[in-house]
């Protein structure tokens, strides 16, 4: 645990301290049978840091089972396909794990199961909730004689609800973090803070990367909890209701981008908020009709890369500019940045590289230009209108922009590189222990 909370710029509780010492509260001779309750890649990466501590020394659990949301099955001719499968189920049948899948969303009428024969039967003696995407109700909570525990992305109180990830990255905040809280039975993650440990967002960080690195993160703090556990829970931490900020589940028109107001800045946070749910979206003319285009891999200019336009500054927002082995077509923002889009997705099409999206929509569409909202299809996509009062940037302070966050990406890429070059370390000087 102390490698988790060294390197974070760690502001650590009080009751994370014990968690650094490897005091065992709970009595390890018997172990903790824990069920899991989780469904997306965040409670898939928490179950593998979960699973991993299980092996640690003083580990206090025993034996590990997942509930998670049954798979989608559709007809196909007379066959029935996979259409879904909570990435959850696919750790748990990775590590071996068996997994009960509740019928209903409503959970109130649904029965904890009882221990698998192989492992002794019984009760569970705790349950560990990620990202369940479930109401569960008091009578799941109290039917687990050491209650539930939760692991949430996000520094509690801050980022309430289900998507403190993505409201992270579009706020352009820098850091973030992971909170183990005791699972409140009737208000949404307002439970004592069990642990909690900062986590720094780089410029470049997706959705899942987050997910994946705070999933794993909070598996592991879940853990070392467990083997803390009546420690931690007379530490723990009331979270401030002044401080109080929530979340809202996102929709596809939260990811449609606004040309009249969003900077290039803007809509790569926007990318990378969404990245491997729903692809940022506008709307392109072509052929008397607007076609929705999904923009799927997306990149902020750099003053070493040349705009493709030696005019890109009085260019509309939304404009498409494209030349001959350049892999990725360049779209002007509002404030005067641009990006760089290298994979096209049209509604209902394959997905285009730069060069294949030139060839078949750009070079025959009249005017090529993405739009916030379609109008008339038939007519000629109308002039950009920029906000009222809005002033044309100059090319030095559009310069200054991208300078700042190509030194921060650098920053990033020599973060990486030395997390690397340590990890290399570590793994030699295992080796070498390994070989003695």
């Amino acid at each position: 645990m102390s490698v988790l909370l060294r390197g974070c710029g760690a502001r650590v509780l009080p009751q994370a301290q014990c968690l650094r010492r490897g005091v065992s509260s709970t009595a390890a001779v018997h172990g903790l049978k824990v069920l899991f309750f989780g469904t997306d890649e965040f409670a898939a990466r928490a179950l593998a840091g979960l699973e991993t501590s299980r092996f640690a020394k003083n580990t206090a659990i025993d034996h590990i089972e997942v509930v998670c949301p049954p798979s989608v099955f559709k007809k196909k001719g007379l066959r029935e396909k996979l259409y879904w499968r909570a990435q959850a189920a696919v750790a748990a049948s990775a590590l071996g794990l068996k997994v009960h899948n509740p019928p209903d969303r409503d959970m109130s009428t649904w029965k904890v199961p009882t221990v698998c024969e192989a492992h002794g039967g019984g009760n569970f003696d705790i349950g560990v909730v990620a990202s369940f995407g479930r109401i569960l109700p008091p009578s799941i909570i109290d039917s687990f004689n050491q209650g539930m525990i939760n692991v949430h992305p996000s520094l509690l109180p801050l980022y309430r609800g289900p998507s403190p990830i993505q409201t992270a990255i579009l706020n352009g905040d820098t850091t973030t973090g992971v909170t183990v809280q005791e699972l409140h039975p009737r208000r949404v993650d307002a439970g004592r803070v069990l642990a909690q440990v900062p986590f720094p967002i780089r410029p470049s960080a997706t959705r899942l990367d987050l997910m994946f690195q705070l999933g794993y993160l909070g598996g592991e703090m879940a853990g070392k909890v467990l083997q803390n556990l009546a420690h931690v829970r007379a530490n723990s931490v009331a979270q401030s209701e002044n401080n109080v900020t929530t979340t809202r589940l996102f929709e596809m028109i939260d990811t449609r981008i606004d040309w009249e107001t969003m900077t290039a800045v803007d809509i790569f946070r926007m990318h990378r908020a969404h990245y491997g749910h729903e692809p940022v979206y506008s709307h392109l003319r072509i052929k008397n009709k607007h076609v929705m285009i999904k923009l799927l891999d997306i990149k902020l200019a750099v003053p070493s890369q040349k705009p493709l336009a030696d005019n890109y500054l009085d260019l509309s927002p939304g404009t498409l500019t494209k030349k001959k082995l350049v892999p990725y077509i360049e779209i002007p923002c509002i404030g005067g940045g641009r990006i760089h889009v290298y994979r096209f997705g049209p509604a209902g099409k394959a997905h285009l590289d730069s060069g294949q999206f030139n060839a078949g929509y750009i070079k025959k569409s009249k005017d090529a230009r993405l739009v916030t909202h379609p109008g008339d299809p038939r007519r000629l996509t109308a002039p950009f209108v920029y906000p009222q009062g809005y002033v044309r940037p100059t090319l030095e302070a559009v310069t200054a922009e991208e300078e700042a966050y190509t030194a921060a990406f650098k920053q990033e890429a020599a973060e990486e590189a030395a997390e690397r070059k340590s990890a290399t370390a570590v793994e030699n000087d295992d080796n070498d222990n390994d070989d003695e």
